[in-house]
């Protein structure tokens, strides 16, 4: 017979009712348990590490006996609750609470008050704000204690410290390899694939392709650092391998995946692969990488700890994971350490982006009058059902980034979550979250292990079978990174909205799954899709600083190239006044033999730099972009006036061979004077 009861979560009254067998354990691993409940003369089934020192099992007798007879040989043991009347339901408790006092809640009160509840502090978190754990002299559970606490008159709230059972927002389609990343660009139809359904990122990448002055923290299960898409010069910045032990959290440095660890490696490709002439390329190639490896099993306290950490050296952090469709309200000390870093935290002090996944069961991440039911499979690939309030966690809370799914034919992906939490969506491939049919989409090309951990694609450091909003919130990520790396002044929450004012809203609400909720933008904003898909390139466009302006010309030349001849001339006139502070210079030419060729740049000052010198023996045509992390001879004209002419000039040097100046551009950041 179960009892109904309650606790307190994000200012909200959950109710909750026990479960008929399970219990939760506090013992360091599944081992420790069994012998504890050996000497107690307990049996357990189906006993499983749920989190730091907490194990959950089944009782195979009486459920209120065998709990006695743990407790009798002092173990820590509670039950676990679920929602009423939901049977796939779980809350796991630990031994700890947070505690928050209101403000002209005198220090001695405080003290009076844990020592009458024998309640051991285990952190203050500042603000009259304590998480504190309750001892065998409380003599009740932390539920019944933390309810006691919120009807005191000098409480602002009391909340149980809840271990969360994380899924990774992620799947493995039967989908056909797809060796183009056509996420990051779709330029043309293709199979599957529909014009534009990409970000636009090489038009991003004419402005910035990140810098190493901006750090993206991907935090996830294990990362492949060994790979070639994470090599470079001040690449890898920091690699954090988290545990929790006795309330605190502590780092190591192997963040290399263990066995079940598939998803990092992936999520890290999508944000971060270098440009190195191989394998893949990230949103944000330039950008500094965080890794950090943690178990995605941690309570809120421990989530907490890592999340400041995390801001201190990261500016952005990309969260592939949440909770499935479940009543689960973050805890207020949570709610308010999210707001706060969103608001102060970062390297910048200007705020950490925080990118959180919107998830893959096709349910709203927010509605608490849900009264429909949703079928989901859950971690361990059950097939489960819900009904009842939804509220999933920190994909819910208002200063995040949360991200939904588009397909590679601009349609909702048939799994994304969706709601008015949305803020944008990013393109991911397509599957059925109930694994009923294969809808069309493609999967995104990206980083694999290979050979540590497990991987999408067997024998490969590359699979095009990544996808889920675990795709698209890295994506996102991406973005927020040349974002800040092309205006670095711009505070966590600028960057948010400023995604919402460029992201792209051509979308087709078409979904091949149903939705209990309309997908058309109503106002600018959809319920599907946020305020649109994310488009790198107008958002870095939009991102320029309100001392920095750009100059961005071009001109058609035309002018053909003749054999072992005379230099052809072509100019630009700038007319703006002011400081040059970056270049790209673009070159369009045509010709069968380029080793024949030297291609020189001239600036108004007479400053002369080579951008082509016979190199590339018989290779045909130019068509690229000159920065000056490419061509380093470019940073000469860092600092100087950008008025006035600026010469482009070819000569080709050898006999037999004749091409064409087709056009060239100049694209400078300049402070105006």
């Amino acid at each position: 017979m179960t009892t109904n009861q309650y606790f307190w979560q994000g200012g909200r009254k959950i109710p909750i009712e026990q479960t008929e067998s399970e219990i939760t354990l506090h013992a360091t691993n599944v081992e420790t348990a069994q012998s504890a409940a050996r000497r107690a003369g307990v049996l357990l089934e189906d006993v499983e590490k749920v989190g730091p020192n907490l194990v959950r099992a089944t009782v195979a007798d009486d459920r209120d006996r065998s709990m006695a007879q743990l407790r009798q040989a002092d173990n820590v043991v509670h039950h676990t609750y679920r929602t009423p009347g939901e049977t796939d339901s779980e809350y796991l408790i630990t031994d700890s609470f947070f505690l928050k006092f209101k403000p002209d809640t005198s220090p001695q009160a405080i003290d009076e008050f844990l020592q009458q509840e024998s309640l051991e502090v285990v952190r203050d978190l500042g603000q009259n704000t304590l998480l504190v754990r309750v001892t065998t002299e409380t003599n009740r559970n932390p539920i019944k204690t933390a309810n006691l606490a919120a009807e005191r008159e000098d409480v602002e709230y009391a909340e149980p410290n809840l271990v969360r059972q994380l899924q990774r927002f992620s799947y493995i389609p039967a989908d056909e390899l797809f060796p183009k990343q056509w996420h990051l660009n779709a330029p043309q139809n293709g199979t599957d694939l529909v014009q534009g359904a990409g970000i636009f990122t090489p038009d991003a990448w004419e402005i910035t392709r990140g810098s190493r002055e901006i750090v993206i923290c991907v935090a996830d299960d294990g990362f492949d650092l060994t790979h070639p898409d994470f090599q470079g010069q001040g690449k890898v910045v920091g690699r954090l391998n988290a545990f929790e032990s006795n309330g605190s959290v502590f780092y190591t440095e192997d963040v290399l995946p263990k066995s079940g660890d598939y998803h990092g490696t992936p999520c890290a490709g999508v944000a971060l692969a270098e440009v190195n002439g191989q394998g893949t390329v990230g949103v944000a190639p330039g950008c500094a990488f965080l890794a950090v490896r943690f178990p995605l099993r941690f309570d809120d306290a421990a989530l907490i700890q890592l999340f400041k950490r995390i801001s201190k050296e990261a500016d952005v952090v990309s969260c592939s994971w949440g909770v499935g469709p479940a009543n689960a309200p973050l805890s207020q000390a949570f709610s308010d350490a999210l707001s706060e870093l969103a608001r102060t935290g970062g390297r910048r002090g200007k705020g950490l982006v925080i990118c959180v996944a919107a998830g893959n069961n096709n349910c709203p991440v927010k509605d608490l009058n849900n009264t429909r039911t949703y079928e989901f499979i859950d971690g361990f690939g059950r097939r489960r059902s819900y009904q009842g309030p939804i509220d999933r966690w920190i994909a819910a809370h208002p200063d995040v980034i949360t991200v939904s799914g588009s397909t590679s034919l601009k349609t909702r992906a048939a799994y994304s979550s969706w709601g008015r939490e949305i803020c944008v969506c990013a393109p991911t491939n397509n599957f059925h979250d109930l694994r009923e049919f294969t809808p069309r989409g493609l999967g995104v090309v990206t980083t694999d292990n290979e050979p540590f951990g497990d991987g999408f694609t067997p024998q490969s450091r590359y699979t095009d079978r990544f996808g889920g909003t675990s795709s698209a919130t890295p994506t996102v990520a991406g973005v927020c990174g040349l974002i800040l790396s092309r205006n670095p002044n711009l505070t966590a929450l600028q960057v948010k909205q400023l995604l919402q004012q460029t992201a792209d809203k051509d979308l087709k609400v078409e979904s091949a799954t149903p939705v209990n909720e309309p997908g058309d933008f109503n106002n600018g904003f959809s319920l599907w899709f946020g305020y649109g898909k994310v488009n790198a390139a107008k958002a870095v466009n939009a991102a320029i600083s309100d001392t920095e302006t750009i100059v961005d010309q071009q001109i058609q030349a035309n002018l053909a190239i003749p054999d072992a001849g005379s230099p052809v001339y072509s100019k630009i006139e700038v007319a703006q006044k002011g400081t040059l502070n970056d270049i790209r210079i673009g070159v369009d030419l045509t010709h069968p033999y380029i080793g024949d060729l030297r291609v020189d740049l001239t600036a108004p000052d007479g400053t002369t730099v080579t951008l082509h010198d016979h190199t590339g023996n018989s290779t045909d045509d130019i068509r690229k972009i000159y920065t000056i992390a490419d061509l380093p001879a470019l940073q000469g004209f860092v600092g100087k006036e950008i008025q006035g002419l600026w010469v482009i000039k070819v000569v080709d040097t050898w006999r037999l061979d004749v091409g064409q100046l087709n056009s060239w551009r100049l694209l400078a950041k300049v402070t105006p004077r």
